[in-house]
């Protein structure tokens, strides 16, 4: 789990600015853009930054603040590579982008899920990716 929360975690876009606005470029622009960031702010060790661009039940779920940290100390930087970003739903309302988590100790691939909340895209469930 702690490595599941530090692969999230190192999902994180450009620190403390508010996510991408819904419209600003194509879906998928904004999705690897939230990633980015995500990753920004958990190399700076910047949580509230973070956890702007994850979506409410991930932010307000039991742990989720103390695992964060947890697994940023752990993990040191990380870097990202986003591989395929999917959207889904008529207005585009979901979508899962395939990640390669690169940490010190630690290398995974994972499938993000995000939501559109609030006209934003918002990271919300990760898990592994599965080979077809």
């Amino acid at each position: 789990m702690l490595r599941t929360v530090a692969a999230l975690s190192a999902v994180a876009v450009l620190g403390a600015a508010p996510p991408v606005p819904a419209r600003a470029a194509t879906d998928q622009e904004q999705i690897r853009a939230v990633l980015e960031g995500m990753n920004d702010a958990y190399n700076r060790f910047d949580f509230a930054g973070f956890a702007e661009y994850v979506c409410a039940a991930m932010r307000e779920a039991d742990g989720f603040e103390a695992d964060w940290y947890s697994s940023r100390r752990v993990d040191g930087p990380t870097r990202i590579t986003v591989g395929s970003v999917a959207v889904s739903g008529d207005p585009a309302s979901s979508a899962v982008a395939n990640v390669r988590f690169e940490a010190a100790e630690h290398t995974e691939t994972l499938a993000v899920d995000f939501v559109r909340e609030q006209a934003r895209w918002r990271a919300c469930r990760y898990h592994p990716v599965r080979a077809i």
